[in-house]
């Protein structure tokens, strides 16, 4: 049995100071960016509230995310690699859509909101979304093959690519928590950008794919499943 631990992302002094400092300055971007490109009439002092409120459900939420990391392997492990994932190349250098467009795309999310409302409810679907996703790496833990994860990190890409590698154990491939976000986040989306969130849901699937933290089966449960947490959270009426 596997007991590789993880390298979580404690909250220490140290993390609570970032966050808090982090906070206005993040809150003063979504500030410009949801005025700028989604005409949003929330004041500044009403984002930086909802920006504290993202900040303490994303710290909690990831401690949640760490807890199953460490119970889940009491459970058969699955892989479910076919002959058509040894044919997709390894592209490290897919890591920087991987990690950064991924983050980009929820900050996007936070700056459209119209209201406290909309965005108390999206946090709520946002945790739905959570919930379904650590459900399935609990009870139906799977993984890649070993050798997705043997290369040499000699570049930058290879490098931070083993950095996010070491904050999971591997075994929370199906579905995709990559994708499944990125479908709730499109479609979020959706009615003030169009069809150009598609765009963000092919990049974010293609890259789980180029840098081997998926494979081809988990693609699309994920996105199913950040489909049916958008049509099952509840919305302002």
């Amino acid at each position: 049995m596997n007991t590789e631990a993880t390298q979580e992302v404690r909250i220490t002094p140290r993390y609570m100071l970032l966050l808090i400092v982090s906070i206005p300055v993040f809150a003063w971007l979504y500030y410009l960016v949801g005025t700028t490109f989604f005409a949003s009439p929330l004041s500044l002092q009403e984002y930086v509230v909802f920006s504290t409120l993202v900040a303490i459900v994303v710290t909690g939420c990831y401690q949640l995310f760490f807890w199953v990391q460490r119970n889940n392997f009491q459970f058969k492990t699955r892989c479910f690699v076919t002959s058509w994932d040894a044919k997709i190349p390894f592209w490290p250098s897919w890591v920087w859509i991987y990690s950064f467009l991924y983050y980009i795309a929820i900050g996007f999310v936070v700056a459209s909101i119209q209201s406290m409302a909309e965005g108390v409810y999206l946090i709520f679907g946002a945790i739905m979304l959570l919930l379904s996703q650590v459900a399935f790496f609990y009870l139906f833990p799977s993984t890649v093959p070993p050798e997705f994860r043997q290369y040499e990190s000699n570049t930058w890409a290879t490098k931070f690519l083993r950095f996010v590698q070491g904050k999971d154990n591997g075994r929370n491939c199906m579905p995709s928590m990559h994708c499944s976000v990125a479908m709730y986040v499109s479609l979020v989306l959706y009615p003030t950008i169009g069809n150009y969130v598609w765009t963000f849901v092919g990049l974010i699937a293609v890259s789980c794919l180029f840098v081997k933290q998926h494979q081809i089966a988990d693609i699309l449960p994920g996105i199913g499943l950040g489909y049916v947490v958008w049509y099952l959270a509840p919305t302002i009426a």
